[in-house]
């Protein structure tokens, strides 16, 4: 126990230098230049370094992008936004992921191309089964994405690896999530775009953008990379042996996915997403641990490799732990700081409009009509024992002729009335069937006009109440949400403000103190 707790020790702090030193253009080189001609003998003898840099300069390329989105207003910054925000997370895993391959015979051109080419004609799939396949309820809808989109992928996956011909389970399981995080990609810029083109570029309001890219960012992790990784991993560790165990691993991805779609809410939903990512991660590490340790003990001496890892670890100088320390400051600074930068752009500070999200149909009706339980009753006879509250006349061969008749009727439960309108006929009987209806209420100056709002192919009538300005609204037919554009509520909160930008100060003041300590420390052991 004492050595493999040594080992560990060892191997944290091996990575820890191997993540934050600087690396050499020949370093670079050899990554790129992996599984090209002779570069596909042996294993690479490295630990993961790349793939913080990659996410270092996409999260601060995603910041930048966005402040000056936020303050500028200029609507050429939304594509770019978009692909950064669909990336992000997701570029840098794919890099981790293929970092830990231990192997030279997979380049990162050829992972990154499956990722492309795979992920979209997975999604050209999955958009054939829903087109194939009519999903109106949400319980069965969950059902159906969850076997259309995996079933898409693995088809997809199951052809690449056979192109690769590479029999080694982990590059099987490497090239299934690349096709999983190429669906991720298309999946996740779609939202970015669907849900905040408008209001990003023209309302200022990138509240939503951010909140998706956090969402979709960090569900990367668990989600469609690692559903279709873990079918490839089985696929390849199943050759030659049948394929049973794929088609249970498929399965099991299926059953997870829909329980993901599950339209639950509250703490059911957040138990059922916390076990389905608990499962599936626990899954994946334990195949990629397999796979590992099954390869390197193929290609190298496991006992003399950890021996150099121990060895070398120790060895690491007292100027090289501050250098790293150092880098890590400073990366970490960055960091925080566009996460504050990022939060401050989400403050509703000067914004005309903003986006409202509800989780049905009925609430956003609610939200309009404030609240009140009123109907429009279009089917609502004339009543010609009642006294018309309103009658209208034309001219006609120099007569006056009845053309249009409004009725008051009270209803309970408000202190207020409908106002039902019928034409005449040429008969001069008023129409049976009301032709407009206007709601009176005191609270409102105005009457109130019904209006029809499409919620795909239904139709709902109802009154505008509310005085906030619903500008545009979307129904989403997948889930049964609406997003809606309203006026932006007065900022208030300048506490959060104060306390963002203080926050960032301390930050900045706090990195260049530590930097300064740093750089006098190892001048010292220098001079030394």
């Amino acid at each position: 126990m004492k050595s493999e707790g040594s080992l560990t020790r060892a191997r944290i702090t091996y990575m820890f230098r191997e993540t934050f030193r600087a690396h050499s253009k020949d370093e670079y080189r050899e990554f790129f230049a992996r599984g090209f001609g002779e570069d596909k003998c042996g294993i690479t003898g490295t630990y993961p370094w790349l793939y913080v840099r990659v996410f270092f300069v996409l999260f601060i390329l995603f910041t930048v992008n966005t402040v000056i989105l936020r303050f500028t207003g200029n609507a050429l910054f939304v594509p770019t936004i978009i692909l950064l925000g669909g990336i992000t997370f997701t570029v840098p895993f794919m890099t981790l992921l293929y970092e830990i391959y231990p192997k030279r015979d997979l380049s990162i051109l050829k992972v990154f191309v499956i990722l492309v080419l795979g992920g979209t004609v997975a999604s050209v799939l999955a958009q054939i089964g829903y087109t194939l396949i009519s999903v109106d309820n949400l319980w069965y809808g969950a059902a159906i994405s969850g076997f259309v989109e995996e079933i898409s992928k693995a088809v997809v996956a199951f052809a690449a690896i056979m192109v690769v011909k590479n029999k080694n389970s982990y590059a099987c399981f490497l090239i299934a999530c690349a096709v999983g995080a190429g669906f991720s990609v298309i999946e996740d810029t779609g939202y970015l775009f669907y849900y905040s083109d408008t209001l990003a570029s023209q309302y200022g309001d990138i509240r939503n953008t951010v909140y998706l890219f956090l969402d979709r960012g960090f569900s990367a992790f668990c989600t469609h990379i690692l559903w279709t990784g873990i079918v490839g991993w089985a696929y390849g560790f199943c050759r030659g042996r049948g394929k049973i165990l794929s088609i249970l691993f498929l399965a099991g991805s299926i059953v997870i996915h829909a329980c993901w779609n599950l339209p639950l809410e509250g703490w059911v939903h957040s138990a059922v997403i916390a076990f389905c990512t608990i499962i599936e991660v626990f899954i994946n590490i334990v195949a990629v641990r397999k796979s590992l340790f099954t390869t390197m003990s193929d290609e190298a001496d496991i006992l003399r490799l950890n021996n150099k890892i121990i060895r070398e670890a120790k060895e690491m100088g007292e100027r090289m732990r501050f250098t790293n320390a150092g880098n890590l400051t400073f990366a970490l600074t960055c960091t925080i700081l566009s996460v504050i930068l990022i939060a401050l752009c989400c403050l509703p500070i000067g914004m005309e409009k903003m986006r409202v999200n509800y989780a049905d149909k009925q609430a956003f009706i609610s939200a309009v009509q404030s609240g009140y339980n009123v109907t429009a009753d279009w089917d609502r006879q004339y009543d010609g024992e009642l006294e018309n509250f309103e009658e209208r006349y034309i001219h006609d061969n120099g007569k006056l002729v009845l053309s249009y008749v409004v009725q008051k009727v009270k209803f309970d439960g408000y202190d207020g009335v409908y106002y039902y309108g019928y034409y005449v006929g040429g008969d001069g009987n008023a129409e049976k069937v009301a032709d407009s209806i206007y709601l009176e209420l005191e609270e409102v100056e105005s009457r109130i006009p019904c209006v029809e709002y499409k919620f795909g192919a239904e139709s709902v009538w109802t009154f505008e109440i509310s005085k906030t300005d619903f500008t545009d609204y979307t129904y989403n037919q997948t889930d049964g949400t609406v997003s809606c554009v309203t006026d932006a509520e007065e900022f208030g909160g300048y506490n959060l403000l104060i306390g963002l930008v203080a926050s960032a100060v301390a930050v900045s003041g706090a990195c260049g103190v530590i930097l300064l300590a740093f750089s006098l420390k190892l001048r010292r052991l220098k001079d030394e």
